[in-house]
């Protein structure tokens, strides 16, 4: 998933004040609760931007093959979600590697690559609906929201021992970022293998998707130094939901 561009520095001046005021959300699906500094205007306007430019660097796909899947799943996904309210866009981009990215505002990314790993219809089901759970439960602007409250911290104590700058760097990437990473993306794995199953698409498909991409191999890092969980562990995760989630494809309405 892109990063944003770089956080306004308004913001991280005014996080302190911002968090004794600021309206605690809750992410949709799990009930999180979610502390979130960055006004939704300005975090979809920020999407939007970014949308625009990965469009125009990489190359949008014409191919029917690949365009007609993604926007039929995306459209009944989409109609799902609860937040019909999105402009809600989903493209194909000319890029081999097999991954997808949601940026605020409802707009989502799919590589032409990420059709040699989702075998089917259900499968790619599972990956746009990870990143449509990303969009509902605002996830980006809730990242750089920890991000601005953590350099706000770290310039608190940086400034009382400077010596410890880069090892308290390291710390909070360690202990708190990428940690918080991971627990967002494993939240887009339980939002959007609930979404998947009431847009009529099959849950158990997750399940295998994370199969493949475990079988493609390539290096990773060990999970505490990733953004993401590791594909074991996606796969624990899914399975222990998928009760729920199987109740829900019973009751689709596109089934």
């Amino acid at each position: 998933m892109p990063r944003l561009a770089a956080l306004p520095s308004r913001l991280a001046a005014a996080v302190a004040v911002a968090m004794t005021v600021a309206a605690c959300a809750e992410a949709p699906v799990t009930g999180r609760q979610q502390l979130i500094l960055l006004p939704e205007g300005q975090a979809r306007q920020m999407g939007v931007d970014a949308y625009r430019q990965i469009k125009s660097e990489k190359g949008i796909s014409g191919d029917p093959r690949y365009t007609q899947p993604v926007n039929e799943i995306g459209r009944r996904i989409a109609d799902v979600s609860g937040q019909p309210g999105l402009a809600w866009e989903f493209t194909v981009l000319e890029d081999e590697e097999p991954n997808a990215f949601a940026l605020p505002g409802g707009k989502v990314g799919v590589n032409t690559g990420l059709f040699k790993v989702a075998e089917n219809k259900d499968q790619l089901a599972a990956v746009m609906a990870h990143e449509v759970g990303h969009a509902i439960a605002r996830h980006s602007a809730e990242r750089v929201s920890r991000q601005a409250i953590v350099q706000v911290g770290q310039q608190a104590i940086g400034s009382q021992y400077p010596g410890m700058a880069d090892i308290l760097a390291q710390a909070s990437t360690l202990g708190l970022i990428l940690p918080f990473t991971r627990e967002q993306e494993a939240e887009a794995d339980h939002i959007g293998l609930m979404l998947m199953a009431k847009a009529g698409y099959d849950p158990r498909a997750a399940v295998q998707l994370w199969r493949n991409f475990e079988t493609l191999g390539g290096q990773r890092p060990p999970e505490f130094l990733s953004t993401h969980p590791a594909p074991g562990s996606r796969i624990a995760n899914l399975q222990q939901i998928m009760p729920k989630a199987l109740e829900e494809y019973a009751r689709s309405r596109y089934r």
